[in-house]
């Protein structure tokens, strides 16, 4: 395993490199993967200005929201029959590439930067951040390295930080932050980008919704919230994957919600278990129980057969996991501070 440095330098001294995105693309693989070729591109060609970076990911189609951030970059040409470099970006494990995984294996070293806790370091070489998204982590990097971040690139890592966090409500540390600060004071365009991301959503996404909710059933004394959306759905919707992105958050965002679970019915008749928790709730685990992965409270995973028969072992992983978080009602204390302090806290703010 080579240092942080020497991964790096791998990238300033390969002349050919594949970026490899994972599939069912979401903002922080794709913006990862055009942020890391233009931080290339813009730092590291002044010594081999014909360096080659081509860009790889499986995905039969990419909604509008997203698939912005690729539209005018070129993407799944091979340009070289063996690269020098392969680097798999926001990919927890190989087979998160699809098609490409055996692309990705033939390069003369591969890498993998990731911030998923359940990667599983798959390649030659591994830089897995604890960060909020494999575009912090790539900001951090460019830091170390010194590197100029043009407006540009900004833009792009600024996006995969408040998708996958889901507008910074989860994931995010001082760190994370503290980028952001550092970002919105380059005065890049903010609220635009909060706009393409969180209020430009589709009539189909919309509909899926509703379904959604309308599947919506509660269990353990309502502390774990469930969804379901079936092939139906989405094509009376027409729509993709991705517009199902997010719609898993209208459950854990309901009060006294600590596990929230949305089955989503793939063409090959498979299902796709997105999963979220919160107040320390750790679906992470529970994810990785059933050959999945992701965080501590953003986890994901697939499954091969009948819905019923998952039902009761995925029920008693989650159960399992919050017997370990007894409920706790903080209520006013977030407010107010201890109960100690309750008749001070309240005497001041009423007397003022």
């Amino acid at each position: 395993m080579r240092s942080l440095k020497q991964c790096l330098e791998d990238i300033a001294e390969s002349k050919n490199i594949a970026i490899f995105c994972h599939t069912m693309p979401d903002a922080d693989t794709l913006a990862s993967a055009v942020a890391l070729k233009k931080l290339i591109k813009q730092n590291l060609t002044q010594e081999m200005p014909d360096k080659q970076i081509d860009i790889f990911v499986d995905a039969d189609e990419i909604n509008e929201i997203n698939g912005a951030i690729i539209k005018n970059v070129e993407t799944n040409v091979q340009n070289c029959e063996k690269y020098d470099l392969a680097i798999s970006v926001d990919c927890a494990s190989a087979s998160r590439m699809g098609k490409y995984q055996d692309l990705f294996f033939n390069a003369k070293k591969t890498l993998n930067i990731d911030h998923h806790a359940t990667n599983t370091e798959f390649a030659d070489n591994n830089i897995v951040l604890k960060t909020s998204s494999t575009c912090e982590g790539l900001y951090i990097l460019a830091k170390i390295r010194k590197y100029t971040i043009s407006d540009e690139v900004c833009n792009l890592l600024y996006s995969g930080i408040i998708t996958d966090t889901n507008n910074l409500t989860q994931n995010v540390t001082i760190y994370t932050h503290k980028i952001i600060t550092e970002m919105v004071e380059r005065k890049i365009n903010i609220e635009a980008l909060n706009d393409h991301f969180f209020k430009n959503n589709t009539k189909s996404k919309a509909y899926l919704l509703q379904k959604a909710l309308s599947s919506l059933r509660f269990l353990s004394s309502d502390r774990i919230a469930i969804m379901k959306l079936t092939k139906q759905d989405l094509a009376n919707a027409d729509a993709s994957f991705e517009d199902t992105l997010g719609i898993v958050n209208h459950g854990i965002d309901i009060k006294g919600v600590d596990i929230a679970l949305l089955a989503i019915k793939q063409e090959d008749n498979s299902y796709y278990i997105s999963m979220r928790g919160k107040n320390n709730v750790n679906v992470g685990n529970i994810a990785s129980q059933f050959g999945g992965g992701g965080h501590d409270q953003v986890a994901a995973f697939h499954y091969d057969g009948n819905l019923t028969d998952l039902q009761q072992p995925l029920l008693k992983a989650c159960r399992e996991e919050l017997l370990k978080h007894p409920k706790e009602e903080i209520g006013e204390k977030l407010f107010f501070g201890d109960d100690e302090d309750q008749e001070n806290s309240a005497s001041n703010l009423f007397n003022e």
